[in-house]
């Protein structure tokens, strides 16, 4: 894997029902309904690969370079 900062992050539900993740550095989780997708900015390797291990079945994580 490559990572190049800052970087933008993707969640994709592809599930037909809500799935939850932890958001970085926060103690609560937060739901992503069925086919939605949440972009967030990245400004550390630590930050996508917290959010890259979150990806489970019908939660697509993926990162790329900010434009």
């Amino acid at each position: 894997i490559t990572i190049k900062l800052p970087a933008m992050i993707t969640i994709s539900n592809t599930s037909d029902h809500v799935i939850k993740f932890v958001p970085y550095r926060e103690n609560f989780t937060t739901g992503i309904a069925a086919g939605d997708t949440v972009e967030l900015e990245a400004q550390t390797a630590g930050q996508v690969l917290y959010y890259l291990a979150q990806a489970t079945e019908g939660l697509t994580v993926t990162q790329e370079a900010k434009a």
